[in-house]
């Protein structure tokens, strides 16, 4: 195991190792589409990618064959027309429909034949970045999670493009709005905007929490996005991440799984934004907020404890991190402990570090 110094891109990270083990992983997992259990998509992309990214490229092969003896693949659903991307009237209406999964990957496939994956991206982002709640966000993580492994090659393989026309096509067909603008636009610190976020009365199942079905039930939810503060200081995604890494710290009992993709989101895009110009941060912060938010209210109850910075507690070393992850496999608990870890590296801070071994200690490893 050799981890990673830095966990910026860098030349050993391009290497010819990093991508035999992506293309590996993606061999080994043909056959895997979207989903691998009922409301469950396809994690092993994203986690081969995560352990490549953390150093740990000798894991991959082992790591895949185990998700594959966890995990059945469920068969994608049948294409039924093809899709016209010069048509938005066609693409559209094909927008949030899981029966057109199919039908999108194969738009993307077609559309990353002709043209470099990078101009792909820049122009199908901006139309798809409002809906990337559904499926849990899912479509947004694998795009990324494809994005940087493409950002370490310097010449893509049919493999490493298939997974990004996969990733894109999970979004495009799990697209979900969810209610009212994402706009903050009031005067709450983040904290307090959490506290804010209305709760049901009665908790809801975790396939309606994660789905974000009874949101439209909270009458007050879209004005509750909106008393959040306009993002300030320099690094807007670093507060929301840095934020809901106190929320999970602070609501240890809370559904540790669901609430990783109040992290993992906000890296990810981090991977996007060099590529999208016609994204903003600011744009981007909204939509994060605004679908963290959806994760508030379904996962925390009423009067949980405010985010607030840990108590004294002496964190992890990035070696612990890193010994316990390649230990412990779980696919949730690489890409948190990676994501954790690649925040802590651009903006120190010790609940990056109790947050990944918070979930190292919580989830069952495999």
């Amino acid at each position: 195991m050799t981890p990673l110094s830095t966990f910026e891109p860098t030349a050993g990270q391009r290497s010819e190792r990093r991508l035999a083990a992506m293309e590996d992983a993606l061999d080994r997992l043909d056959g895997f589409a979207f989903s691998d259990g009922p409301g469950m998509a396809v994690h092993a992309p994203m986690g081969a990618e995560a352990l490549c990214s953390l150093g740990l490229d000798d894991l991959v092969p082992a790591w895949v064959e185990g998700y594959r003896a966890r995990h059945a693949p469920i068969a994608a659903p049948a294409r039924s027309a093809a899709l016209d991307a010069a048509d938005p009237a066609d693409w559209r209406d094909a927008l949030g429909d899981p029966a057109r999964l199919s039908d999108w990957a194969e738009l993307f496939s077609r559309l990353l034949q002709v043209e470099p994956w990078q101009a792909v991206l820049a122009r199908w982002v901006p139309r798809l970045i409002s809906g990337f709640a559904g499926a849990l966000t899912h479509g947004l993580l694998r795009t990324a999670h494809a994005v940087r492994a493409l950002d370490a090659v310097e010449r893509p393989g049919a493999l490493l493009l298939h997974e990004l026309a996969m990733g894109l096509g999970y979004w495009a067909g799990t697209y979900k709005a969810l209610p009212g603008p994402a706009r903050p636009h009031g005067e709450l610190s983040l904290a307090d905007a959490v506290d804010g976020i209305p709760r049901p009365s009665e908790p809801w199942g975790p396939m309606e929490a994660g789905q974000f079905q009874r949101l439209p039930e909270l009458p007050h939810f879209a004005a509750a996005v909106a008393d959040l503060a306009p993002p300030r200081g320099d690094d807007p995604l670093g507060d929301l991440t840095l934020g809901f890494a106190r929320v999970l710290l602070a609501n240890p009992d809370a559904q540790l799984v669901a609430l990783v993709h109040t992290i993992t989101p906000a890296v990810a895009v981090r991977t996007l934004l060099p590529h999208v110009p016609d994204l903003t941060v600011e744009l981007v912060y909204a939509q994060l907020w605004q679908v963290n938010a959806g994760l508030v209210a379904g996962f925390l109850r009423p009067g949980a404890p405010a985010p607030v910075p840990p108590a004294e507690d002496e964190p992890p070393s990035t070696e612990w991190i890193l010994d316990r992850v390649a230990a412990h496999r779980d696919a949730h608990v690489v890409k948190l402990a990676e994501a954790c870890l690649r925040e802590h590296a651009r903006r120190p801070d010790p609940a990056y570090l109790l947050t990944a071994r918070h979930v190292l200690e919580v989830v069952p490893p495999w």
